[in-house]
């Protein structure tokens, strides 16, 4: 009997696949030939579509950031949240795979910021960027915690955003080296034990 048609794979569902993969086993580990076997498309064809390896990274980046990232640090940044609960969704933001989200472990970025020695140095900027992008998250939603009143003048909020990426950082690698959520959670309350005190309301007390 003749064998029917192959079924036709959109590239965007292959970039999603790919995208994975790359998440998964990170850039160095990923080749060519795995995001062939992951995706389905022969290839001629994911290399007409997505391109090469190092396109495919960033075309997987980008779309990281649209459907993950980006939401991530809007939320962060204009969370009606108290400042210690917003900056406690923003680490456990890194923990969605261990929700039942089907996502690999850990965050893409970080998880290819720590595995990266193969890439391009265009590809290596690309992810400094987006880390420095989470920094920057942190700081304005620590400014804005202090001009709102949730900080003592007094905190260096420059060495807390630096700190508190850091500590995104440090759990997003955690997590994909298979700690469990409970333990995972009890980092972060650690970390947040770093915030200064609110100053007090209402007047000073006596």
């Amino acid at each position: 009997m003749p064998r029917g048609r192959p079924r036709k794979i959109e590239p965007k569902d292959a970039l999603k696949t790919a995208m994975h993969t790359l998440w998964e086993r990170g850039y160095d580990r990923t080749s060519m030939a795995d995001l062939v076997s992951a995706t389905g498309m022969a290839k001629p064809g994911l290399y007409a579509n997505l391109g090469d390896k190092d396109e495919i990274f960033q075309k997987a980046l980008r779309l990281y950031q649209e459907e993950i990232g980006a939401a991530l640090v809007n939320h962060l940044v204009n969370s009606p949240e108290t400042l210690k609960q917003s900056l406690r969704t923003a680490l456990r933001g890194v923990l969605h795979a261990k929700e039942g989200s089907g996502l690999p472990e850990g965050c893409f970025i970080v998880n290819n910021s720590f595995a990266c020695s193969a890439q391009s140095q265009q590809l290596k900027q690309a992810l400094k960027d987006l880390n420095f992008e989470r920094r920057d998250a942190f700081l304005l939603r620590l400014r804005r915690a202090e001009t709102e009143g949730e900080l003592p003048d007094s905190t260096d909020i420059n060495a807390i955003a630096d700190f508190f990426a850091g500590q995104a950082a440090a759990i997003s690698s955690m997590a994909q080296a298979g700690l469990s959520l409970t333990e995972l959670d009890k980092m972060i309350e650690v970390s947040l034990s770093v915030l200064p005190e609110d100053p007090p309301r209402g007047g000073a007390q006596g």
